[in-house]
């Protein structure tokens, strides 16, 4: 979490920790989500230099500081300083216009008044900018918020709303923006992970997988790893080895690696073909709207 100059933020809050909260807010949006499993490492200064957790630092180093961290990826968050201003919209009054369908309903006569009122609002832009760098490969996402966020007042109420209400919903709005565009959408599939094998030394391989993929801290990753081993120990023939190594490159998008893995699984002898069968289908029918959406 890279922090800004306060000099706005004190003139509005005074000692509030409203900037403090930045990176919780966004925490709290990935974590809905519930692709990613996030953790703050700033808290992990004692061990590493601060240097290594600015964007430069993250960057260059990912790798060894994925590795010592056990992260996957890093998520940098930085912002400019904040933006407020007011100004007033025509907006729709619901209860107005409801009362002049009833009043033209009954033939009642008076005036209900204007169906749109002039409403106060207060416009706040809180820049930030995030960059999501995978540990393995250094590939990095970038998103950037720069549209204000409107908070209107009461209908009718041509006064500026209040600042730290306004603030509160934008950086909610804000921090959705940036989970939105670096969070994949989560999709859940029943998928099967497979932990016996005729051989004992694989079905070893393929349990300390599944306790890596299911266990206090997850890592689909490491589970992974084991995948392969065991995979490379049956020299191929363990269509457990090859299905497990199917959903994982199935969970990070690797559809074309997926759907070989299922392929291979359906080839080994003894293997659950027609679960192999479906689990190809369905990565074809996931591959084939991603492609319609990019």
């Amino acid at each position: 979490m890279q922090k800004p100059d306060k000099g706005l933020w004190q003139q509005i809050f005074g000692e509030s920790s409203f900037v403090d909260q930045m990176p919780s807010q966004v925490f709290a949006a990935f974590d809905k989500e519930g692709y990613y499993k996030l953790i703050d490492v700033s808290k992990r200064a004692d061990i590493m230099n601060e240097q290594a957790f600015t964007l430069s630092g993250l960057t260059k180093g990912q790798a060894k500081l994925g590795k010592l961290l056990n992260a996957e990826a890093f998520l940098h968050i930085g912002y400019q300083k904040p933006y407020t201003e007011c100004g007033v919209e025509s907006k729709f009054d619901a209860g107005a216009a409801a009362a002049k369908a009833i009043s033209i309903a009954t033939g009642a006569k008076g005036d209900t008044g204007p169906v749109n009122k002039p409403t106060g609002f207060r416009a706040v832009l809180i820049p930030l900018d995030a960059t999501l760098i995978n540990t393995e490969t250094g590939a990095t996402m970038k998103s950037v918020v720069s549209k204000p966020f409107k908070h209107f007042g009461d209908i009718g109420i041509t006064s500026c709303p209040g600042v730290l209400e306004s603030f509160g919903e934008a950086l909610e709005d804000a921090s959705n923006q940036i989970k939105d565009r670096l969070s994949p959408k989560v999709k859940t599939e029943e998928i099967k992970i497979f932990v016996k094998d005729e051989n004992p030394d694989v079905a070893d391989l393929l349990k300390e997988g599944l306790e890596e993929a299911s266990g206090e801290t997850p890592s689909m990753k490491k589970a992974f790893e084991n995948w392969k081993k065991a995979d490379a120990k049956a020299k191929g023939q363990s269509a457990g080895a090859l299905s497990n190594m199917g959903a994982y490159y199935f969970s990070i998008g690797d559809f074309d690696n997926a759907i070989k893995s299922f392929e291979k699984a359906m080839a080994v002898k003894g293997g659950d073909k027609s679960y192999f069968r479906e689990m190809r289908k369905k990565v074809e029918a996931t591959a084939a709207v991603d492609t319609t959406e990019k």
